[in-house]
């Protein structure tokens, strides 16, 4: 499994820092929070598979589902194909799952991680094929109007007038197939009891209005992992890094400032 990763900026000898994205979102997810870091990090942008850039692997035609493992295991290679060997890493959602993977299992190739609106488990099997079911049936656009309510805070989309409206656009421009890849990662996805053996230096963020990865359940899985941070990001939702990218930069350079 190999990952779309670019370069956001040219940088070379600063430290290393890697953007994921959200399930149904593209690189310019994270471009608001990557040009405030652009002076200090040489910084690279990935995408899920199918997302943005094509990586030669057909998803419809996958063997076997793809797995959260695979993500993770395919971002370690794909760096590595650039010489990148050692990163920190900064993921929301799927790719913050990807993220605690990558502590778990690549701990020497992770010097930090940043963990947004993520969780140990997202649902159940049973409401990812619902969703998957309504994929198949009527298209990423379909799920574009419950989305907003989940990934933005209230109030938000009204005042905001372009930027959430060009993430809800990708949403809705996403190949199918290519959504229905990552949410069968998501649908096995489990990393319940096994946080606590993460020893790489962590931060959690939450958004105070998440409907789904709420604080709450952040602050209990952040205790898990020995040392780790935990910040609330107010008057946001999902997309915390959308809503709010100027609080976001700043407890990034805090915590990186540590490592």
């Amino acid at each position: 499994m190999r990952i779309a990763v670019r370069a956001f900026n040219d940088n070379p000898g600063s430290p290393v820092l890697v953007f994921g994205n959200a399930l149904g979102t593209r690189m310019p997810l994270w471009t608001s929070v990557a040009a405030r870091l652009a002076d200090d990090y040489q910084v690279y942008l990935t995408d899920l598979p199918g997302h943005t850039v094509s990586t030669g692997e057909s998803l419809a035609e996958a063997s076997a589902p793809l797995t959260i493992e695979q993500l993770a295991s395919g971002l370690v290679e794909s760096l590595a194909e650039l010489g990148v060997e050692s990163f920190a890493y900064c993921g929301v959602s799927i790719s913050g799952a990807v993220g605690l993977t990558l502590a778990l299992n690549h701990p020497d190739v992770l010097t930090g991680l940043v963990a947004c609106a993520t969780a140990e488990k997202f649902g159940t099997p049973e409401s990812w094929d619902e969703r998957i079911a309504e994929i198949r049936a009527d298209g990423t656009r379909s799920v574009v109007d419950d989305t907003a309510d989940r990934w933005f805070a209230a109030g938000f989309l009204g005042e905001d007038i372009a930027t959430g409206h060009l993430i809800l656009t990708d949403l809705a421009l996403i190949e199918d197939e290519a959504y229905i890849a990552a949410a069968s990662a998501l649908k096995t996805y489990d990393v319940s009891g096994k946080l606590g053996s993460i020893s790489t230096p962590t931060l959690v963020m939450a958004g105070a209005q998440d409907p789904g990865c709420t604080p709450e359940a952040m602050t209990e899985m952040a205790q898990q992992i020995e040392g780790a941070h935990f910040v609330t990001i107010p008057d946001s939702a999902h997309l915390l890094m959308v809503e709010h990218p100027e609080i976001v930069v700043d407890h990034i350079l805090e915590f990186c400032g540590q490592l």
